[in-house]
């Protein structure tokens, strides 16, 4: 029987031995990084929910997410993924979150503030404390639009307020969620415009494996920086946002070559003698699953995402 992919085999070690994040004696810098886009992150939340039912949660290091992505790593830090990813398909609960109308009146499309400061702390509660104190590190990342580069917020965060802000930039969609968010003197967009696979932030700071999240399907295409991305830049001008000038000119490059770094990656069987780190194992929504739209409303298709997610999570780790 050949051996699992290196990334699931140390997950399953530290499971078997009972360690606890910081307390890991393997010598590794296991991660996990989670992949937004709206309500494509259905799909990823529900992969996220797949590995705390099977009792991976402190099995790694620290958890990176984009976007949605870092809400739903705020769950997995706090330990209460089950509970939270009920909020997908909570009847009016995303129909509230998600009304285009709201776009022709000047308004955000997509309240993140709401989703964050209301539900998180009134409709379904966010134990936001047990983030902030979590032995499993949230690493929310966002874009800078002056430089284009993704920025790491977790060394922002010191308490409740300051967290929420980070997940609020994090997921600041452009256009579709407001104008930019100002965090110590930077000026912050949604991470999926410099980095929709937080993982290379993850490589940046010493993970030696990763496992990424996803939310798009293998057949399904990279895709270009959107009409709304470029209407920001109009919007703001480009002698004010130089760095998503340069980053969504780069666009299209950078995903096709994530994608295909993830898929050769990921293919590498445990037994094929490839030793030295990184090691990264991704995880998709299977070919033939509904393509969830990121503005998708509907319980029914948002609680179907959230399933499918899971049982994809649990079949890639043979369980």
């Amino acid at each position: 029987m050949p051996r699992p992919h290196r990334v699931i085999e140390v997950l399953t070690a530290r499971r078997a031995a009972g360690t606890r994040p910081g307390a890991h004696d393997d010598g590794h810098r296991v991660v996990v990084a989670i992949e937004g886009g709206g309500s494509r992150a259905t799909y990823s939340s529900g992969m996220v929910l797949g590995l705390e039912r099977l009792g991976f949660t402190d099995s790694f290091d620290a958890v990176y997410g984009a976007s949605a992505g870092a809400l739903a790593g705020s769950w997995l830090a706090a330990r209460q993924v089950e509970e939270c990813c009920a909020g997908w398909w909570r009847p009016g609960l995303m129909e509230r979150v998600t009304k285009p109308a709201r776009g022709l009146r000047g308004r955000p499309v997509v309240d993140v503030e709401y989703l964050i400061h209301t539900v998180g702390e009134k409709v379904i509660p966010v134990r936001w404390q047990d983030v902030v104190d979590s032995d499993l590190p949230l690493h929310p990342v966002a874009t800078d639009v002056d430089t284009g580069q993704a920025l790491d917020l977790e060394g922002t965060i010191s308490d409740p307020e300051s967290l929420k802000r980070a997940l609020q930039a994090s997921a600041n969609v452009p256009v579709l969620a407001g104008m930019p968010i100002e965090i110590h003197g930077r000026r912050l967009v949604d991470a999926a415009v410099a980095e929709p696979l937080p993982f290379h932030t993850a490589l940046d700071q010493g993970a030696t494996h990763v496992l990424m999240l996803r939310t798009r399907r293998a057949d399904q295409e990279a895709i270009d920086a959107t009409r709304l991305e470029k209407a920001l830049v109009a919007r703001l001008g480009e002698a004010r946002v130089p760095g998503l000038v340069h980053v969504l000119g780069r666009r299209l490059e950078n995903r096709r070559a994530d994608d295909e770094w993830l898929a050769k990656a990921s293919a590498i069987a445990g037994d094929e003698g490839v030793d030295e780190p990184p090691h990264l194992f991704e995880v998709r929504p299977p070919e033939g699953s509904n393509t969830i739209n990121p503005l998708e409303t509907d319980p029914d298709r948002l609680r179907q995402g959230v399933e499918t997610g899971c049982e994809a999570l649990k079949e890639a780790f043979g369980m």
